[in-house]
C-alpha cells in the first residue's frame, strides 16, 4: 500500500510542479490564496465538528488546491467505531492550449493514507479538447486511478488500478453558465443569470448509487450587491437555499479492533435549508437541518435527527 501511495504521490506533484513553474514565467506569477474553514453540524443524537485548512495555488491557466480537514463526533458512535477522521483533498487542473492535465487525491477515513488502500483515492488524467467554441467545450480523456475498487486477486488482494475516463463539457451563454465534469463519479454545475445581480445556483453530484441520498445537491437563488461591471466587482451578495449534504464516507483503516468487519465505514447525511452571506475574503452560511442519518457499512442506519449547521469561511489573497 505504501509503495502504491507513493507512487500516485509522485506521479500528482511531479505534474504539478513543472506546469505550475512554466505557466507563472509564461503569464506573469503565480497568486496565493489560504483558506481557513470551520464547519459545525448540532443534531439531536449527534455534534460534528469540522474546522480545516488549505491553500489554493492560481495562475492562468493552472489551480492546485489542497485542504485538510479534521471531524470529531461529540457522541458515541455505534460498533465502537472512534470519534475522530481526518479528510485529504488534492487537486491538480492545468492547460496548456488544448491539452488538460488533472490530479487528484482524496482519503477519508480515522486512518488516512497509511490505514491501506481503502482509505484514499488517488487518480492521474489526460484530456484533449475536441470543440473549442466561444460557448461550447469538449474534452475527451482518461487516466488511471488508485484505491481499493473491490477488485480481487487470486489471493484475496485488492487490485489497486483501474482506468477511469475524463469527460468535461461546458456550455455559456449571456443567460446561461453549465458545466459537467466526469472522472471517478459525475459532477453538474448550473448557473442561470450569471450576470444579474439575481442568480439561480446549482450543483450535484453522484459518487454512490444506494438510494436517493446519494445524490448531493445545493441549491440557491442569489443576489449580488453589485452589478458585475459596477467598479466595485461582483464580489458580495446573500443567498437562500436548500441541499441534500453529508461527511465521509470515513472508511476505517486498520484499526485495532477484533470485532470490526474487513469493511468498515460511516457516513453522515443531512437535509437543510440555509442562508449564506459572501464577502468573498468572508463567507458565513448557517440554517435548519433534517432528516441526520448515520450510515454504517453502507446498510446499517440510525437516524440522528434534526437540529442546525453553521459554517464560516475566510480567504486571502496573496
Amino acid at each position: 500500500m505504501k509503495k502504491n501511495l507513493l507512487i500516485s504521490l509522485i506521479l500528482l506533484f511531479t505534474l504539478t510542479i513543472p506546469l505550475t513553474a512554466q505557466n507563472e514565467n509564461e503569464n506573469g506569477g503565480v497568486h496565493f490564496i489560504p483558506l481557513l474553514k470551520y464547519d459545525f453540524l448540532s443534531l439531536d443524537s449527534q455534534n460534528i465538528h469540522s474546522p480545516s485548512a488549505g491553500l489554493v495555488v492560481m495562475s492562468d491557466n493552472v489551480m492546485f488546491v489542497g485542504l485538510y480537514t479534521q471531524h470529531s463526533f461529540d457522541k458515541q458512535l455505534l460498533f465502537g467505531y472512534p470519534e475522530i477522521y481526518h479528510s485529504i483533498d488534492i487537486l491538480f487542473d492545468g492547460q496548456r492550449n488544448r491539452h488538460q492535465y488533472l490530479g487528484i487525491f482524496k482519503s477519508e477515513s480515522d486512518q488516512p493514507m497509511y490505514g491501506g488502500l481503502i482509505t484514499f483515492q488517488t487518480a492521474v488524467a489526460y484530456g484533449y479538447e475536441l470543440v473549442q467554441r466561444k460557448n461550447y467545450s469538449l474534452v475527451l480523456g482518461g487516466g488511471l486511478a488508485i484505491s481499493d475498487f473491490g477488485i480481487e486477486l487470486s489471493k484475496g488482494d485488492p487490485w489497486p488500478l483501474i482506468p477511469v475516463p475524463l469527460i468535461r463539457m461546458k456550455y455559456n451563454t449571456k443567460y446561461l453558465e453549465t458545466k459537467f465534469e466526469f472522472l471517478t463519479s459525475p459532477n453538474f454545475d448550473l448557473t442561470i443569470g450569471p450576470k444579474s445581480q439575481f442568480r439561480f445556483v446549482g450543483e450535484c453530484r453522484m459518487d454512490q448509487l444506494r438510494d436517493i441520498r446519494d445524490l448531493i445537491f445545493d441549491c440557491s437563488l442569489a443576489y449580488r450587491f453589485f452589478p458585475v461591471d459596477h467598479p466595485m466587482g461582483d464580489f458580495a451578495g446573500i443567498s437562500v437555499g436548500i441541499k441534500n449534504d453529508n461527511y465521509g464516507a470515513f472508511n476505517l483503516g486498520s484499526y485495532d479492533k477484533i470485532d470490526f468487519e474487513e469493511d468498515e465505514s460511516i457516513e453522515v447525511h443531512y437535509n437543510a435549508v440555509f442562508g449564506t452571506i459572501d464577502l468573498s475574503l468572508l463567507k458565513i452560511t448557517g440554517g435548519y437541518t433534517f432528516q441526520g442519518r448515520e450510515l454504517y457499512r453502507e446498510e446499517d442506519t440510525r437516524d440522528i435527527g434534526n437540529g442546525y449547521f453553521l459554517s464560516i469561511e475566510g480567504m486571502y489573497q496573496f
